[in-house]
C-alpha cells in the first residue's frame, strides 16, 4: 500500500513511514543529563523559596540561550507588634524573571532595571506581581518570528491577582486572572488591558477542569496550546486548545487520557508543545509530564501526592496524541534535585544539538521542597533511532510513495561496516543503478550525509513509486533520512 510522504526530514517517534523492520527495531533514546546539574539554583532573595520553567529560546544573533521563569519567595506580611487583628504571617511571593546564557549551562541573571524594588535591587524581574506581595506566574511565551509589528514580537500569557480594589479584584482563591503581554525583545513588555472572561485556575490551566468542550476544532490555527484538564475518571489529563492572535482561545478539547490499562495512578499533568503550530520532521512533538499518583496513600480527591517524569509524546494532527510508556527523562536517584519530579519545557535546537531545560523538584509533588533547573542534551533529530537487534545485519523499508526528491540525506551513527540504502520499486526490486551493490557504504557519525549511488542522479526516479531499503550493522544506530525537493538540491 502507498503513502505520500512529505519532502523533508522523517523521523522515526512513529511507525508512518515504517513497511517493514527485518531483525530490526525502534529505540528510544534519552538526553544525556549535563554533570554539573542543576545549571541554575534557588540563589537570589526573589527566587530563593522555588523557581519554575517558562521558557527557554536560543537567539542566533546574539548566539544566547535566553530563559525566562517563574520566582518565588517567602515575605512576612502583618504587623510587628502584639496585636490581635493582623498577626506577621509568611505568605508567597511570584514574579516574572528573565536570564541569559551561551552554553545552556552558566548562567546570568543580568538586572535589567525595570521592577524598581528597595528589597530585590539589581534584580532580573521582568514582570513584578501587580500586588505586593502578589503572585504573578508565567504560563506560555512564545517568539513569534511571523509577527509583522516588531513590537510584538514576543507574547506572553501569565497569570496575576488584580490590584485592591482594581479590576478583577475579588475573584475566588483558586482563581487569578489571565493576563497577556507583548514585547520587542522579551524583556520591557505591554500588557493588554484585562478583559472579564480571562480567568484562570492553576498554573498553565485556561479554566475549569471540568469545562465541557464547546465550538470548532481549528487546525490551522497558528497558535496551540496544550494544559492539565479532568477526565471522566476526575483525574489529569492533557487538553488542546487554540487561537489566532494568543489572546482568545477555544475550548479545552482532550487529547491524551490515561485509561485503565495504563499503570495504576497514572495521570498527566502537563504537556508543553511548540505552541506555535509547527512540526519537527512532520510530528508535533511535546514534553509529557506523566504522573503517577502514590495508591498507598488514603484517598485524596486531589491526588497530590506523587512523582513526576518527562515522557516523549507525538501526534500527526495536534488531536490523536500517543507516547512512548517509558522514561524520556527520567527522574535522578534519591537525594537528587530531580528525584521527586521532571518538568521539561519545549527543546531549543542550536547547531548539530538539542538542548532540553527542566525544572526538578526534590521531593514528591504536593511535599513543600527546593526547585532548580536542569540541562539534558541529544544529538540532532535523537529522539528514536533504528537500530539491529543481535549479531546480524538490520533492514528497514520505507512505505512506497511517489519520488519528488533530488536528494538523500540521512542522520547516522554508523562506524560498524557502513549504512546501505537500496531505492526499489513497490515489489522489492531495485532500480537500475540504485541497488545495494550501487551504494556508496556511509561509514560516519553524521547528521545531514548525502547518500550516493552509480546510478547517478535520484531524479531520474521522479514520479515513479519508491521505497527506500536501509541495511545497517550491529552497533548503528539511524535516527532520520531526509528527502530534498526537487528544485533545491
Amino acid at each position: 500500500m502507498g503513502i505520500e510522504l512529505f519532502p523533508g526530514k522523517h523521523l522515526f517517534v512513529d511507525d508512518l513511514c515504517i513497511e517493514e523492520l527485518i531483525a530490526a527495531r525502534r529505540v528510544l533514546n534519552r538526553p544525556q543529563k549535563h554533570p554539573d546539574n542543576p545549571v541554575l539554583r534557588c540563589a537570589a532573595p526573589w527566587d530563593a523559596h522555588a523557581m519554575h520553567l517558562g521558557k527557554v529560546l536560543y537567539d542566533a544573533e546574539r548566539e544566547q540561550f535566553r530563559l525566562w521563569y517563574t520566582a518565588s519567595t517567602e515575605t512576612v506580611v502583618g504587623t510587628r507588634v502584639l496585636v490581635r487583628d493582623n498577626p506577621p504571617r509568611k505568605v508567597r511571593e511570584t514574579h516574572i524573571c528573565y536570564a541569559e546564557s551561551v552554553d545552556a549551562v552558566h548562567w546570568q541573571r543580568p538586572d535589567v532595571g525595570i521592577a524598581e524594588q528597595e528589597r530585590y535591587p539589581g534584580n532580573n524581574i521582568v514582570i513584578a506581581a501587580t500586588r505586593s506581595p502578589g503572585t504573578a506566574e508565567l504560563s506560555d511565551l512564545i517568539e513569534d518570528l511571523g509577527e509583522e509589528d516588531p513590537d510584538r514580537r514576543f507574547k506572553m500569557m501569565y497569570m496575576d491577582q488584580a490590584a485592591a480594589g482594581g479590576a478583577g479584584d475579588g475573584l475566588a482563591p483558586d482563581q487569578k486572572r489571565r493576563l497577556h503581554a507583548h514585547s520587542p525583545d522579551g524583556i520591557h513588555w505591554t500588557r493588554y488591558p484585562w478583559a472579564s472572561e480571562h480567568v484562570a485556575r492553576l498554573f498553565g490551566v485556561l479554566a475549569y477542569l471540568d469545562e465541557v468542550p464547546s465550538g470548532s476544532v481549528d487546525p490551522d490555527a497558528p497558535y496551540i496550546l496544550y494544559g492539565q484538564r479532568g477526565s471522566r475518571w476526575k483525574t489529569r489529563q492533557i487538553g488542546r486548545r487554540d487561537s489566532r492572535d494568543f489572546i482568545n482561545w477555544s475550548s479545552n478539547r482532550p487529547v491524551l487520557e490515561s485509561s485503565l490499562d495504563h499503570t495504576p495512578g497514572s495521570e498527566f499533568y502537563h504537556l508543553q508543545g511548540a505552541i506555535i503550530n509547527q512540526t519537527y520532521g512532520g510530528l508535533y512533538l511535546g514534553m509529557l509530564g506523566a504522573y503517577y499518583a502514590d495508591l498507598r496513600r488514603k484517598f485524596d480527591p486531589a491526588r497530590n501526592d506523587g512523582l513526576t517524569e518527562c515522557q516523549l509524546a507525538y501526534s500527526r494532527d495536534t488531536m490523536r496524541w500517543a507516547r512512548w510508556d517509558e522514561p524520556f527523562i527520567a527522574r535522578g536517584e534519591r537525594g537528587a534535585f530531580d528525584w521527586g519530579g521532571v518538568y521539561c519545557g519545549y527543546p531549543v535546537v542550536s547547531g548539530a544539538q538539542i538542548y532540553f531545560m527542566y525544572t526538578g523538584n526534590s521531593e514528591r509533588h504536593g511535599v513543600p521542597s527546593g526547585t532548580a533547573f536542569g540541562l539534558a542534551t541529544m544529538r540532532l533529530d535523537g529522539f528514536v533511532s533504528v537500530e539491529a537487534e543481535g549479531f546480524m545485519e538490520g533492514i528497514l523499508v520505507t512505505r512506497p510513495h511517489h519520488w519528488h526528491a533530488a536528494e538523500v540525506r540521512v542522520n547516522v551513527h554508523a562506524l560498524h561496516g557502513g549504512l546501505k540504502v537500496q531505492l526499489q520499486d513497490e515489489m522489492g526490486h531495485a532500480f537500475a543503478g540504485f541497488g545495494d551493490a550501487d551504494c556508496q557504504p556511509i561509514c560516519a557519525d553524521a547528521i545531514d550525509e548525502v547518500v550516493t549511488w552509480k546510478g547517478g542522479d535520484v531524479r531520474s526516479l521522479q514520479g515513479r513509486m519508491v521505497a527506500l531499503k536501509f541495511t545497517f550493522c550491529p552497533e548503528d544506530k539511524l535516527y532520520s533520512y531526509t528527502l530534498t525537493p526537487s528544485g533545491t538540491a
